[in-house]
């Protein structure tokens, strides 16, 4: 029989974090598979432990005590005392389809991959919002992002022996330490691939939440770029928010999803697509100071 061990790091998403335990413990054509699933609070201002132990007490609970704030030491402290062959990562957020580990399991060892990512949708809640259909369309782009040799850690599918090889994520980052380590695995000539069929499902975010997780991206991109010996400077960075959105560039993501709801949007999506520009721009230099300073 085969073991995984799914590691979720949290912070306050109760709601979400119940439907993916949920999810996972109804997962279809699974007979053959041990599952051990194990939560690290990551400084949750509500009792994430009471909320587990009442509902899934199968449920491993830790919790991250130096690096508050850092999703990837909540990673690590999973990975630590899972007992798993395969180690699967995936966000509180993220719900599994119920055919989303068997699908996963089997191309893993079809493909003969090291690592795999896995589909990620989003999921608009019945409001529709321009935030919200920029979020879907730019973010977690698993398969383009596979294509470059790196993913996310928001469905990722881990053979043990890989951690063997390159070790945990970075300690106390808050974001970008995924691109990184896979960026690092790829390089070390580990198997890299996306799996369409492994699908997840995550809420759009809304504006306020959409602009926070962009400056956040934002300041930890010129650490990714010089790590994969690319360039970067604060000149490149005022350009960014110097020169406006290209209304092409929203042209080609409303049309690359085929929704002739989004079009309706086509406006408003360049006046968020502008304002995440911005943040970007901005989040860029702040980055670049930090690694200078």
């Amino acid at each position: 029989m085969l073991k995984v061990s799914i590691v979720i790091p949290v912070f306050n998403d109760s709601y979400y974090l119940l439907k993916t335990l949920n999810s996972i413990y109804n997962q279809k054509n699974v007979s053959n598979i041990s599952i051990e699933t194990i939560v690290v609070d990551n400084g949750s201002n509500i009792n994430i432990e009471k909320l587990i132990d009442e509902s899934f007490d199968q449920v491993i609970y830790l919790k991250e005590i130096k690096n508050l704030n850092s999703p990837y030491s909540c990673r690590n402290r999973g990975i630590e005392v899972s007992t798993g062959e395969v180690i699967i990562l995936l966000d509180a957020t993220c719900v599994p389809d119920p055919n989303w580990l068997n699908n996963g399991l089997l191309f893993l060892n079809n493909s003969e991959s090291d690592i795999i990512g896995g589909n990620v949708l989003f999921d608009f809640e019945e409001k529709l919002t321009s935030a919200k259909i920029f979020d879907s369309l730019t973010n977690i782009k698993m398969e383009e992002s596979i294509s470059k040799g790196i993913a996310k850690t928001a469905n990722l599918f881990i053979k043990r022996n890989v951690f063997e090889i390159i070790g945990l994520f970075p300690e106390g980052v808050r974001s970008g330490a995924d691109v990184r380590w896979t960026f690092k695995s790829t390089s070390a000539g580990l198997k890299l691939k996306f799996c369409q069929d492994a699908v997840v499902r995550k809420p759009a975010r809304d504006f306020l939440e959409l602009i926070r997780k962009q400056w956040r991206v934002g300041t930890h991109q010129p650490l990714i770029r010089k790590e994969q010996g690319m360039r970067t400077s604060i000149l490149s960075s005022i350009k960014t928010v110097i020169i406006p959105v290209n209304p092409f560039y929203i042209r080609r993501l409303v049309t690359s999803n085929k929704s002739k709801v989004f079009n309706s949007y086509f406006f408003r999506l360049l006046v968020v697509a502008q304002v995440v520009k911005w943040t970007m721009g901005f989040a860029n230099i702040v980055g670049i100071l930090r690694m200078k300073g």
